[in-house]
């Protein structure tokens, strides 16, 4: 939060007024006072401040508090953990073990004055962060960060079952997650405040259990929670990546395949919903909350369509046949089938039946009963695939891809793409710092698009040096690098 101290005369002539506005309109490219804004969520470490004087000038002076906020919740501030003067200053931001820690960074001239907030996280460990929204009790976030933190990272939500236990399935994930350069993002849906199946397992989209009492507002619906988290974590870490891969596990299996369907426009690249009790189908004729039918609800057909063509994988361990105490078994639940396994074929089959191109896909887990850990190591390389289905040949997987031709390139070249649903694709190029240096759209026909490297819009020339070509529709990306030559 930025809180300007700068001051101006009480009255100005109009020559003052003209002057002031050439100055304005000659300097757009020169910054406000204050400091550079940065990432507000960083790894722990030595990280360099950038103060942009004020027309003021004086001496400027930098001070920094700490708080911590432990498991229970108690804040501790630590004002003056450290001090310093000048333009530029790098102070130690370090992570205190059990707690979040919060550094408030503040500067100052003679005319301006500014705070910049930023969270620090040790790497490579369960941490977590709290996310609060309007209206919406707070949520406790488990998280890892890799090492490898950058503008290029991915980010991976995973949804714990209805044992609400996010910490341990943030611990099955954490070193797979971190290894591949993602920032893992577990949400903990506690008891007390969301204790109903209606409340996570549905999405608390209802007032009730089972499509009971009246629709609750979007904003009070954990999908949309979900949303906000996604977009707290990419904006404080600076991920360029505007999609999010989603796996859930038995209740949070639950809540993944009904989170797509309510939310047909979250930015999901794959969504794996894994040895889920029981589904809410793609049927409009079957009472919700095992179908669409109700009068609450106004899905049409073609929203049924495009459900079932997001691209998501209803995933089941083989072994998982007990009827233990935590399934249901009611007989609108048992007409799905009889254990979870039977309910996962019987949720593809409606999928099937309804469209037979759909791009979801049933991926068994040999062995595995109904086990977090198993099914994660038997799903998690589907994430790094990023499989495309070829709507003429559902059993067929293709890739997206992206290519630069020639690669290196000097002057000219072509862009192109294949494997991709059809609509506009949206391309756009880095530097290595992670810096957007052109983007432009182009419209997939059968898969494919094409146009020229020198049709791109650029924020200036394009300098010689190594670059990453990202492409990306609503649900899936592909990347390429390319060297220019000067």
């Amino acid at each position: 939060m930025r809180h300007s101290l700068c001051t101006f005369p009480r009255r100005a002539t109009p020559f003052a007024i003209l002057l002031a506005a050439l100055s304005l309109f000659g300097s757009a490219a020169e910054a406000a006072p204050g400091i550079v804004n940065g990432p507000s969520m960083r790894l722990a470490g030595n990280h360099t401040f950038v103060f942009t004087p004020s027309g003021a000038g004086g001496t400027i002076n930098w001070s920094v508090d700490r708080e911590t906020i432990s498991d229970t919740g108690t804040s501790t501030r630590t004002n003056g953990v450290a001090s310093g003067t000048g333009t530029t200053r790098t102070f130690s931001l370090t992570a205190v073990s059990g707690s979040e820690t919060i550094y408030y960074i503040t500067a100052a001239d003679n005319g301006a004055q500014d705070v910049d907030t930023v969270q620090v996280f040790t790497p490579n460990i369960r941490t977590w962060f709290t996310y609060r929204s309007a209206g919406n009790p707070d949520v406790r976030v488990y998280a890892a960060i890799p090492s490898t933190l950058s503008p290029a990272s991915r980010i991976l939500m995973v949804m714990h079952g209805n044992s609400r236990t996010a910490d341990e399935f943030c611990d099955i994930w954490r070193s797979w997650a971190t290894q591949n350069n993602y920032v893992l993002l577990c949400p903990y849906y506690d008891l007390v405040n969301w204790p109903d199946t209606g409340m996570y397992q549905m999405g608390n989209v209802f007032t009730a259990d089972d499509c009971g009492g009246t629709m609750n507002p979007e904003a009070r619906w954990t999908f949309t929670i979900d949303l906000g988290i996604h977009q707290r974590a990419r904006d404080g870490f600076g991920i360029v990546d505007p999609l999010f891969d989603l796996w859930g596990f038995s209740g949070g299996g639950q809540h993944v395949h009904r989170f797509m369907l309510f939310e047909p426009d979250a930015p999901v690249r794959l969504a794996i919903a894994a040895a889920s009790g029981w589904y809410t189908a793609p049927d409009r004729t079957i009472d919700c909350p095992y179908g669409l039918h109700d009068p609450l609800l106004s899905f049409t057909q073609q929203d049924v369509a495009d459900w079932t063509n997001r691209n998501m994988i209803i995933a089941v361990g083989t072994a998982d046949t007990i009827r233990d105490s935590d399934l249901r078994t009611t007989a609108r639940a048992d007409a799905q089938g009889l254990n979870r396994y039977q309910r996962a074929n019987y949720m593809w089959n409606k999928a099937a039946a309804f469209n037979p191109s759909t791009r979801w896909r049933r991926v068994d887990v040999p062995g595995a009963a109904h086990e977090a850990k198993l099914v994660a190591q038997g799903t998690r390389n589907f994430l790094l695939e990023i499989p495309v289905l070829d709507s003429s040949r559902p059993d067929h997987v293709i890739k997206a891809v992206v290519r630069v031709n020639p690669n290196p390139l000097a002057g000219s070249a072509m862009l192109s793409g294949e494997g991709w649903a059809g609509g506009e694709v949206t391309v756009e190029v880095f530097d290595l710092a992670g810096r957007k240096v052109a983007s432009r759209t182009a419209s997939a026909i059968n898969g494919r698009w094409q146009f020229a490297w020198n049709s791109l819009t650029t924020q200036g020339r394009i300098a010689g040096g190594m670059y990453l070509v990202r492409a990306r529709d609503r649900e899936r990306q592909a990347e390429r690098k390319v060297l220019v030559l000067e």
